[in-house]
């Protein structure tokens, strides 16, 4: 049984049990509603109004409902009515009124003051306890009605009934239209580390007090979650930047926070079809849009972001499937150190190549990744590739270095990634330091607890940790005094704008000292120009990536990098555990005297490392052993092995080895000397000679091999486009000599991409440049190999295509090339074409002519209908 507890000054009351407040001047009748009560629920006592706002005071949210009688001194019934209705932390408590009238205009008073029953005297325990049971029911059912349309902490809607509001207002007004408009915070969680979450709070209570005034009775609003609001209002006016921003200076203002931005999006509806839901996504996915863009307050849904929408659910719908059917690959990005500029490792990017989009952007594809958790998969893709290259050239005695790895967040918190990660490395063999983890900074801000253990557990079996994109958030000075780490790699942007300053300042220099401070080492990004270079090393900076050195490139072309190096640990440099130097080169001595090999050896003693052949036979099977590592042959002209110089005819069949030097010895003969230079020997010197003569001779050959490969080297970048890997113009030039020779013409092709500065405007330069590249690949696809494709420049290609049958079979490969872009290449946006022209070489004219004729029948075809194609005649 409940016990019976009088207010008295002082006392405290708890209970677990539902609690009545009586509120009656007669003891008599106090204590028989107490003993009525008193088996169901704990009971208060107060003998009139003034005494029960008391006994609210201490007990109010503990009291479920009031007994009052109407007659009492003092206060009497209808004034704590009122003074409890008008105070909100007591109006939603329940009042039964009684009262010995039978009176109806009684009854009808109370009830009017807000009571929710009206009980006469005499009391009958039966309906006393009845009637009390079924108002505080109601209360219950009411606040849990409550607790599910509005959201605690703003008082607006909740998510889930906001639905369906908006639902019954647009059925109920088909005539009207209305705007669904939303808004988030930038780095809201910001705000709450620099201001605490009650200020926090607060800017959410003056967000929604804001909603509720702007929207007033022309619509409804909700908060989301976190820092999101919605509202459903009546279409009414245009939006402009100035609007929104007015309504951030307000709101900062009221809440005293002055650094609060808000982005917001619209969505005007214009199909009422569509869930409500998804009406809502649209709307913040406009404010999505604008993310980190200064100045910019607002966005509309419009048919750019639909374009985007629907090519975001193109990629999900083949993600899974693009990486079954192999579509994705890792190209690794060397890092070199910054000392001495020697291979120091590699980082692993994933790379996706769609068999009829062409090759996608990773800034399209991963931001979507890690969003709908696919990132998880795609990363655990990207370990077992970049492990399975490590025990690959472990297994063909390659240089043992690192590569690492993106780690991203939704790895972090899977339940088992230290067990995952564990195991990958131990499936090929390898040990936990050459797989390195780069953890994204922005991974450090979210539940930092758990990441500190997951990361710690994964040093301590010994993987080396690298914090990705330092510089590029907001925490990670406070970040990296916490978390176990090895190296921090700093952000691309970060490092372009600071290397610009001067060396006595900047925070790059501070950012490195800290480093040394925390025995870290550094390794920047997006090393592109010298000076940066330059400036990295002076301040201090252990490794660099970059354009400078060298761009990401596919497993098979890095794996010839590792043919032209070799390791030498240096255990001092820091946990990227040592740096690769340019490989031992190995010069061959290949002759029959045993005297003579052991003079050479000595002679180069240092400078090479000296490999020995005594007969034809032993030097091929030496020369393709070393193949890549060969800094000359010594070779003799009387090596025994069968026919006449077997080892320069091999020499002169075999491609790969034109650029080794051959250094050929014989006894001093004018033919042979002849004979050796006309099959490819760099030099001829005569047999007995000086050692001296021989090293002069052989280092001489050297150089004008190796100065000969760079200007190759040089000469293949300038033919070269940056962009699509075509030809240049300048590439064109050189390739198209003599093409009009033979029976058959060669056909050349002008093709323009139409408006293509729209596509830039409309969807950024990073998309234009992507269409560029796929029409490239289109390119290539749709000729052979002896033809010539070249990017002419900007959005001009020019393509030359030998052995052309006529004039009908030159016009129907180029409009199958200018269908193909326009159904395959870029089918999400419906309005992109190309517009070509063609013209039939002649031998009697240049290729500025014959480009000159494909550019007047590409500009008749455009004056006609763009993305067709013309044929070039007088």
């Amino acid at each position: 049984m409940a016990s019976v507890v009088k207010m008295e000054k002082g006392t405290k009351w708890r209970t677990v049990q539902k609690c009545v407040l009586i509120v009656e001047d007669n003891a008599i009748n106090r204590a028989m509603l107490t003993e009525i009560l008193s088996p169901e629920y704990a009971v208060l006592e107060a003998e009139n109004g003034r005494e029960a706002l008391s006994v609210l005071k201490e007990h109010g949210g503990e009291i479920s409902l009031i007994l009052l009688d109407i007659c009492m001194p003092i206060m009497d019934g209808y004034a704590f009515l009122a003074a409890i209705k008008a105070n909100p932390v007591y109006a939603a408590v329940p009042v039964i009124v009684t009262t010995q009238s039978d009176n109806e205009s009684d009854e009808v008073s109370a009830l009017a003051q807000g009571a929710a029953d009206f009980v006469a005297k005499p009391y009958k325990p039966q309906v006393i306890l009845h009637r009390v049971a079924n108002i505080i029911n109601l209360r219950e059912n009411a606040a849990m009605v409550n607790q599910f349309r509005y959201d605690r902490l703003t008082g607006l809607y909740s998510k889930e009934f906001f639905y369906r509001q908006v639902k019954e207002i647009l059925a109920g007004r088909p005539e009207q239209d209305y705007d669904i408009i939303c808004s988030d915070i930038e780095n809201f969680k910001l705000i709450n580390d620099v201001f605490g979450v009650p200020a926090g709070d607060r800017l959410l209570c003056e967000i929604a007090k804001m909603y509720t005034r702007k929207v007033g009775e022309r619509g409804v609003c909700s908060r989301f979650q976190a820092d999101q609001f919605v509202c459903l209002l009546e279409h009414q006016w245009e939006y402009t930047d100035e609007m929104f921003q007015q309504v951030d200076i307000q709101i900062n203002n009221d809440s005293n926070i002055k650094n609060a931005v808000m982005k917001w999006g619209i969505y005007s509806i214009d199909d009422r079809t569509i869930p409500i839901e998804q009406m809502c996504d649209r709307a913040f996915l406009a404010a999505t849009s604008i993310k980190g863009q200064y100045g910019k307050h607002f966005a509309a849904y419009d048919d750019n972001l639909r374009r985007g929408l629907l090519r975001r659910q193109a990629i999900t719908d083949v993600m899974e499937d693009a990486l079954a059917e192999g579509q994705f690959e890792i190209y690794l990005q060397p890092k070199y150190s910054i000392r001495d500029e020697k291979l120091a490792g590699a980082e692993a990017l994933v790379r996706w190549n769609h068999p009829e989009w062409g090759m996608q952007s990773p800034a399209e594809f991963i931001p979507l990744f890690e969003q709908n958790g696919f990132i998880t998969k795609l990363d655990q893709f990207v370990w077992n590739r970049a492990c399975a290259c490590l025990r690959e050239w472990d297994d063909k005695g390659y240089p043992p270095i690192s590569i690492s790895v993106n780690v991203s967040r939704a790895d972090i918190y899977q339940a088992d990634i230290t067990d995952l990660l564990a195991k990958t490395v131990k499936r090929y063999g390898l040990s936990p330091e050459r797989l390195h983890l780069e953890i994204t900074e922005s991974a450090y801000t979210e539940n930092p607890e758990q990441l500190i253990q997951t990361v710690g557990d994964l040093r301590d079996l010994g993987f080396v940790v690298e914090m990705d994109d330092f510089g590029s958030g907001y925490s990670s000075l406070n970040m990296i005094s916490k978390m176990p780490i090895d190296v921090l790699k700093l952000d691309m942007k970060f490092i372009q704008n600071e290397t610009a300053k001067r060396l006595k300042g900047g925070i790059l220099r501070f950012i490195i000292d800290l480093a040394r401070w925390m025995k870290l080492s550094v390794v920047a990004e997006g090393v592109e120009t010298r000076e940066q270079l330059e400036r990295l090393r002076e301040i201090g900076c252990d490794y660099v990536q970059g354009y400078y050195f060298a761009r990401p490139s596919p497993c098979g072309e890095f794996e010839q990098m590792l043919q032209r190096w070799q390791w030498r640990p240096e255990r001092e440099a820091g946990p990227l555990d040592g740096v690769c130097e340019p490989a031992e080169q190995i010069l061959l001595v290949a002759d029959e005297d045993p005297a003579y090999r052991t003079q050479v050896r000595r002679t180069f003693d240092g400078r090479y490392r000296i490999a020995e052949a005594a007969d034809s036979d032993a030097a091929l099977e030496d020369i393709e052993r070393y193949e890549g590592r060969l800094a000359a042959v010594i070779l003799s002209l009387t090596l025994p092995g069968p026919g006449d110089f077997p080892v320069l005819k091999a020499l002169q069949r075999e491609k790969k080895f034109w650029d080794v030097p051959i250094i050929a010895t014989a006894p001093a003969d004018d033919p042979m000397e002849e004979t050796a230079l006309e099959m490819g020997a760099d030099e001829f010197i005569g047999k007995p000679h000086s050692q001296k003569k021989l090293l002069l001779r052989t280092i001489r050959a050297v150089k004008s091999a190796s100065s000969q490969a760079r200007e190759h080297l040089l000469r293949q970048e300038a033919h070269q486009d940056y962009l699509t890997g075509l030809l240049n113009r300048r590439g064109l030039l050189d390739a198209v000599q003599g093409l009009c020779e033979g029976d058959m013409p060669a056909a050349l092709y002008l093709f323009d991409l139409d408006d293509l500065k729209r596509i830039n405007d409309m969807l950024g330069h990073m998309e234009g440049d992507r269409m560029i590249r796929q029409f490239g690949a289109l390119l290539r696809a749709h000729t052979r190999a002896s033809d010539i494709v070249a990017r002419f420049g900007g959005d001009e290609f020019v393509v030359v295509m030998r052995q052309m049958r006529g004039e009908e079979s030159a016009l129907e490969k180029e409009e199958k090339i200018c269908r193909a872009f326009r159904e395959a290449v870029f089918a999400e946006h419906t309005t992109v074409t190309c517009t070509a022209g063609v013209v039939l070489c002649e031998a009697s004219k240049s290729v500025y002519e014959m480009i000159g004729r494909a550019d007047q029948a590409l500009y008749r075809a455009k004056n006609s209908v763009k993305g067709t194609c013309q044929l070039w005649k007088e």
